[in-house]
């Protein structure tokens, strides 16, 4: 046997600076063959596979961030990083879900206490989509606004009873002003146009609503949620539910691309692994070495500072103390630092997985195609964050901050 054919080598590139323990995280360990092998079905049924859904409600991955109030764990946000990282290695379509549906449950605890009591008052394992860019228009009413509207890129639509949908308030004194509502699955329709080249089994549907009446208690404007102004901290006094609004929502759309990028960066190890033990002169080139090292520190490395300063954040707020400017825009700048570090990593591996990585059965293409299709979620474009931090540090202004 060759030191290659040890397991310890095999999964021995990943850094574990980062080491996070929680009981739902063993959970998610004991079926990795169940979440790896839905994959397939995920993506033939355009959503993700029924099975696993049941699996993930049993274990509790949706509730990791939920209020203790409501069945939930309420754990350390770096736990829910974990886990969507770890299920976005075995499958990406689930992983996605994973990200964009559990962190609906954290904001769902800044919300009303009779918003909360509505949702999961019968059944804690409720499921929350949502689309929140401001595709909806609404009118002040009595009681609250009359909202109607098509939303596109619902992730994991066929499975939640409620979304979160973003719009604009029209008014007669004043500007528009941005909302998040929260809404039924009885107010609006999923509509299936969800035909993508990446990502396909996550269900990313449109939704669409007309004239649906939002009671006051489900709506909260995006000015109030940037500034932490929410009533649900009355309800959920607890560290989780005081930290900014983007800090948690960022990282459950960049760290399913880092589980991506280590899942491409195994299958080609493991391609050039077996090529090497059936022969021990086929070793890549030099060229292909130093790509796949970099692709390996990359994930390591964004893996670790998403970590760190979602940690640092939590840790503050947990402390009574406010975050601070700088961890704010130091978190806007790294996530997206860590998506393209990601999506390096991924063409990287796909780059050096060798001719027959572009079958149609080969997970290496579909990696590549479910990485690239993430990157270009609204939240991961470079074109605001990236001048932003610069400009900060010259100036001292934070621009149009949101974390």
């Amino acid at each position: 046997m060759t030191i290659l054919d040890t397991p310890e080598t095999r999964a021995g590139w990943r850094g574990t600076t980062n080491a996070v323990r929680h009981e739902v995280l063993d959970d998610i360990d004991a079926i990795e063959a169940t979440i790896a092998d839905s994959e397939k079905e995920s993506t033939a049924l355009r959503r993700m596979s029924p099975d696993l859904v049941e699996r993930f409600r049993e274990i509790g991955v949706m509730r990791i961030v939920q209020p203790k109030r409501y069945a939930g764990f309420e754990a350390d946000p770096r736990v829910f990083n974990e886990a969507i990282y770890k299920i976005s290695r075995l499958a990406p379509s689930a992983g996605w879900v994973t990200g964009v549906v559990g962190v609906h449950s954290w904001n769902l605890g800044l919300f009303a206490e009779r918003a909360q009591q509505e949702v999961w008052g019968e059944d804690p394992d409720v499921w929350i989509s949502s689309s929140y860019g401001p595709a909806g228009k609404a009118r002040k009413v009595a009681g609250g606004y009359e909202l109607s509207g098509r939303w596109s890129f619902s992730s994991g639509s066929d499975y939640c009873d409620w979304a979160f949908v973003g719009g604009m308030v029209t008014s007669d004194d004043g500007p528009p002003a941005r909302y998040h509502f929260l809404i039924p699955r009885t107010d609006y329709e999923v509509v299936d146009v969800w035909h993508p080249s990446g990502l396909i089994g996550t269900g990313s549907n449109d939704l669409v609503a007309e004239q649906v009446f939002v009671p006051e208690y489900r709506a909260m404007s995006v000015a109030d949620v940037s500034e932490r102004r929410v009533p649900g901290r009355e309800s959920n006094p607890g560290p989780l539910f005081a930290v900014p609004w983007f800090s948690i929502l960022c990282n459950s759309v960049v760290v399913p691309l880092l589980g991506m990028a280590d899942a491409a960066v195994t299958d080609t190890l493991e391609i050039h692994r077996t090529k090497f033990l059936a022969n021990p002169d086929v070793v890549p080139g030099a060229l292909t070495l130093a790509r796949l090292t970099e692709a390996t520190a990359s994930i390591d490395h964004a893996r670790d500072f998403l970590l760190n300063d979602i940690g640092d954040i939590y840790e503050t707020v947990a402390a009574g103390n406010d975050p601070t400017l700088d961890q704010r825009m130091r978190s806007q700048r790294d996530h997206i630092v860590a998506v393209g570090m990601a999506i390096s990593a991924v063409d990287k591996a796909y780059q050096s997985g060798g001719p027959r990585s572009i079958h149609e059965s080969n997970r290496l293409q579909q990696i590549w195609r479910d990485a690239h299709a993430g990157e270009h979620h609204a939240m991961n474009l470079p074109d605001q964050a990236m001048p932003n931090f610069c400009r900060y540090l010259i100036t001292g202004d934070p621009g149009s901050l949101s974390y």
